[in-house]
């Protein structure tokens, strides 16, 4: 007889199940959300046109005289904004009204009837949030007279926006102000694909304010007269029954300027005077002993070396020097070590391996890059046990920088005015006054405009590009100073071509009687002369091989003055 054994499922044919059951789950999960989202944005949607279209209905049961927002021009009842709420949804509305213009019968000076108001357009706009996100219902309709058109008195108020290439601006906010009339006008509103915005039907008043701006745009506006800025520039516009009022204000996008200070290169020291061992990183039957580094006792050889030397900014080896006493039948020789305490070879440094019986010893041939660290080391001889050579000091010499200099005050002002006093002078539009960190790098957002320099605390001893600054529109510009000690008076002067282009390796002389120093323009132009006398009768000559040697004569120097020349 046979027996049959029915097979069962295992576990892992239950796990598998299992996974596809969950992976058809989420997916109709999945499906469910997005119409869950999609029924919710419908819904949404249809509740902000709702908003919008009883608000449409309201503007037309207004008689065509009264149509009109409170503070817009035409001016009337109707709010320009208001909030409603339905079903738990926020629906924020903005209703905008203006005159129009109909080229039927021509437009501007050109209209057959000189009218130009000759209907209305409101436009609503109701925005609401879903999930995070804006989302906005627009509605558009226009309003006729009852009759034909009319005038109701006033003029038109137009605001053009260009950018820095006389370009039209479109999208930009145009805010519009005027406390002096009845009712009071405040208005925003945004310039179309032509850069402009057009308001027919304005009251007569020489009370309009306007501001204009845009997101990651420089901004623009009129400025009032005060006992300060008596003289405006733009002020006030001023509407005239009849007439079309232009006001024009330029923006762009902004520019992005990166200030960077530093302090010169500089000669620093390594030394030591031996008044302990703590500059010693090896000794061998050697001692320190009252100031001096000598043999042991009884010892006729011994060696010494000193802790390495290194800079983060180092650009240049220079010298060696070393103070001794060497008896008869005695002797000193010095030698010189890279990284990690390597004699350098000879092949870099001739006469190391033999060591250098005097100072000064050069050490400029020796590469910053291959050699970062450099340490001093002596063996000490004597052929009689009771004498030994000494030595009472040892330096190593070398030069670095520039350093990042922190902290640095320094105020930018830009050429653009937004007026004068009542003596004429400017009142300038853009004044900047900040910092560099501590890292000595500030960064600065702003306009677009030539930006002049002032430090206060520093002499300018190089500039890379020399001030002032002309900033473009979206662009980013890297300034690096070189800033020294402040002197009563300095002069810097910075050598370009007949193009404009700094001119490096440049002998600039500044000479006046009884005076005269030569100093080379560095990569960026600049030849720096400090702590020099005020005077006015300094002259500056320019020599280099290719160009005509030039003087520049009667040069001022009063305080930090810097001097552009101009060099064929």
């Amino acid at each position: 007889m046979r027996v049959h054994f029915k097979k069962g499922m295992s576990l892992v044919d239950v796990i598998v199940g299992i996974a596809l059951l969950l992976i058809v789950f989420l997916a109709l999960f999945g499906i469910l959300r997005a119409s869950l989202l999609i029924s919710s944005l419908a819904k949404n949607k249809a509740g902000a046109t709702t908003v919008s279209q009883i608000q449409m209905e309201f503007l037309r049961s207004l008689s065509y005289d009264t149509l009109g927002t409170q503070g817009g021009i035409p001016a009337g009842s109707v709010l320009q904004d208001a909030t409603t709420t339905e079903n738990g949804v926020n629906y924020a509305t903005h209703t905008f009204i203006k005159y129009v213009d109909d080229p039927a019968d021509g437009t501007g000076v050109n209209d057959t009837n000189g009218i130009i108001t000759d209907y209305k357009r409101a436009r609503i706009d109701t925005t609401y949030t879903v999930g995070g996100k804006q989302h906005s219902v627009i509605l558009v309709s226009n309003f006729a007279p009852p009759g034909l058109e009319t005038t109701n008195g006033g003029g038109t108020l137009k605001i053009h926006i260009i950018n820095a290439q006389g370009g039209p601006v479109v999208g930009a906010t145009v805010g519009i102000i005027n406390a002096a009339t009845s009712p009071t006008i405040n208005i925003t509103t945004a310039t179309n694909n032509d850069g402009i915005v057009f308001l027919p039907g304005a009251a007569t008043s020489s009370e309009y304010r306007i501001a204009v701006s845009k997101g990651g745009y420089s901004s623009a506006q009129t400025y009032t007269r005060d006992t300060t800025n008596q003289n405006p520039n733009p002020g006030y516009l001023t509407v005239i029954k009849d007439q079309t009022t232009t006001g024009t204000f330029a923006i762009d996008l902004l520019s992005s300027l990166s200030m960077s200070t530093f302090s010169p290169i500089a000669t620093s020291t390594f030394s030591d005077n031996f008044i302990d061992t703590s500059k010693l990183i090896t000794m061998s039957s050697t001692t320190v002993a009252g100031g001096t580094l000598t043999l042991k006792s009884g010892e006729q050889t011994g060696t010494a070396r000193s802790v390495a030397t290194s800079s983060p900014y180092l650009i240049q080896w220079d010298s060696v020097m070393s103070t001794t006493t060497i008896p008869s039948g005695t002797a000193i020789r010095l030698h010189i070590y890279g990284n990690g305490g390597i004699l350098i070879p000879d092949t870099v440094l001739p006469g190391n391996a033999v060591g250098f019986s005097s100072s000064p010893i050069s050490i400029t041939s020796i590469s910053t890059t291959t050699y970062s660290s450099l340490s001093i080391g002596a063996t000490l001889t004597t052929t009689t046990s009771s004498t030994s050579p000494d030595i009472s000091a040892w330096s190593l010499s070398y030069r670095a920088g520039p350093f990042p200099l922190g902290n640095v005050p320094f105020t930018l002002t830009g050429m653009k005015t937004k007026g004068a006093t009542g003596s004429g002078s400017p009142i300038y539009k853009t004044i900047i006054t900040a910092a560099t960190g501590n890292g000595g790098v500030q960064g600065i957002t702003t306009e677009w405009d030539t930006y002049t320099l002032s430090l206060p605390g520093n002499d300018v001893i190089d500039a890379c590009p020399s001030p002032p600054y002309s900033l473009a529109p979206g662009n980013s510009t890297n300034a690096t100073l070189i800033l020294g000690t402040k002197t009563t008076n300095a002069l810097r002067v910075f050598v370009t071509d007949n193009v404009g282009t700094a001119v490096s390796g440049a002998n600039v002389t500044l000479a006046r009687t009884g005076f005269s120093e030569k100093v080379p323009t560095s990569s960026c132009g600049s030849a720096y002369f400090g702590n020099i006398t005020s005077a006015n009768d300094y002259t500056v000559t320019i020599a280099k091989s290719g160009y005509t040697t030039t003087n520049f004569p009667s040069i001022s120097a009063t305080g930090m003055t810097t001097y552009n020349a101009s060099f064929p």
